[in-house]
């Protein structure tokens, strides 16, 4: 079974569809209209690998939203964010042996695969052979867009704007963006952002984690209940969720601020080589006053120091 992989450095689509005993299908239709079946699927492990960063969930999911929709995070599931005019291929594996476990995957237009879902004994068999049709069956929907902004805000932004200044181009635009005195973000050092996370953790706060993959975001909104970090790398837990950062890989780190539910809300922003936006630790919808006080007071503190 091949891993997902973002973009690059080979082409998945055509090394899953090349290897001995390959036992699946590429599924007709644009892979947008095939995620919106994905909640159909009932309890699955949803992963996206975004280079250096790599976020596992388990639950169902919610109903993938597209760019400038809007933004659905609930703890209880799995929660996707797509940009389709990025989205080439869908294509379900159905291994012959037992010890792997059928899959679908969402693939990028350089073959990168984006997203993968994994069935388990608790998935709905019936509803996963299904999605052969569902590809050309399906109505077109608001995710099937060609998604591209009149404009892109990044200066007094909302948080649509913030994801999907990511999901337009992989965040490179924003980032090139960011150093202007009008955005009030601030440059901070890995160490102080693997700190952050830490302390966020030791303090369960309530926190939006986001993975970018190309032209997918998988969202976790939970507590953070547990980190570890060892030499650059780290893994997050937060309910279902676990998010693995590779800190040895990420080039740049950034407070950033839009506006949220609950007013101007912080985030830490990670970068990789490429320039690309690789995860996102903020807070998405209402919070208690404590929780969203308590966010805020750590992503200024991390702005602080960095001044």
């Amino acid at each position: 079974m091949s891993t997902p992989h973002d973009s690059a450095a080979r082409n998945d689509l055509d090394d899953l569809l090349g290897a001995p005993g390959f036992a699946g299908q590429v599924l007709r239709g644009c892979p947008g209209r095939v995620a919106g079946h994905l909640p159909l699927l009932d309890q699955v492990v949803g992963v996206t690998v975004a280079g250096p960063v790599i976020m596992n969930d388990v639950g169902t999911y919610a109903d993938p939203t597209g760019m400038g929709g809007p933004i659905r995070c609930r703890e209880s599931q799995i929660t996707l964010r797509l940009n389709a005019s990025h989205l080439r291929t869908a294509l379900i594996t159905e291994p012959t042996t037992q010890r792997l476990p059928p899959t679908l995957r969402l693939f990028d237009n350089d073959g990168g695969c984006a997203h993968v879902t994994y069935l388990t004994d608790r998935s709905d068999r019936l509803a996963f052979e299904s999605l052969t049709l569902a590809g050309y069956l399906t109505p077109a929907t608001d995710i099937d867009v060609d998604a591209h902004p009149i404009a892109l805000r990044f200066g007094q932004c909302d948080q649509l704007d913030q994801l999907d200044s990511v999901l337009f181009d992989g965040g490179l635009t924003r980032l090139r963006s960011l150093p202007a005195p009008h955005t009030d973000a601030t440059r901070v050092c890995e160490r102080r952002a693997i700190a952050a996370l830490s302390h966020a953790a030791l303090l369960t706060m309530p926190t939006t984690l986001i993975a970018g993959g190309a032209g997918c975001l998988q969202m976790h909104d939970g507590v953070l209940t547990g980190s570890r970090e060892h030499e650059g790398s780290m893994v997050l837990a937060s309910g279902s969720a676990r998010t693995m950062i590779d800190f040895n890989h990420i080039s740049e780190c950034w407070v950033t601020w839009a506006n949220g539910a609950c007013g101007r809300t912080g985030s830490l922003e990670l970068y990789d080589d490429s320039g690309k936006c690789r995860f996102i630790a903020t807070q998405t919808g209402p919070q208690t006053r404590a929780g969203a006080a308590g966010w805020a007071q750590l992503v200024e503190d991390i702005a602080d120091q960095a001044a």
